[in-house]
């Protein structure tokens, strides 16, 4: 995810640089080679949020015993790949 940083901000500076600049982006957003990339970092993103939520649930006490943290984690860790595939058939990405 620290990676993308740079990457989106070239990518944001360029798109505003004109139209041509936001056509170019565009089409490199929309290619085949961007797509798997975009998916890896949309499943990075839902999985550090879904773990956050899961931290700070337990720093309120609730679900500290072994079996619960581990199912919780597993949870967590079924949840972002399921996410991804939701959010991919609604719509959100196209190849």
């Amino acid at each position: 995810m620290v990676l993308a940083i740079p990457a989106a901000a070239i990518l944001f500076h360029r798109a505003l640089s004109g139209p041509e600049g936001f056509a170019a982006t565009a089409a490199l957003l929309d290619s085949w080679l961007a797509w798997p990339i975009l998916v890896l970092l949309l499943w990075s993103l839902l999985h550090h949020w879904l773990a956050g939520i899961r931290h700070l649930v337990l720093d309120a006490g609730v679900g500290l015993e072994r079996r619960v943290a581990r199912h919780t984690a597993r949870v967590a860790v079924i949840m972002a790949p399921a996410l991804v595939v939701v959010l991919v058939a609604l719509g959100g990405f196209r190849a």
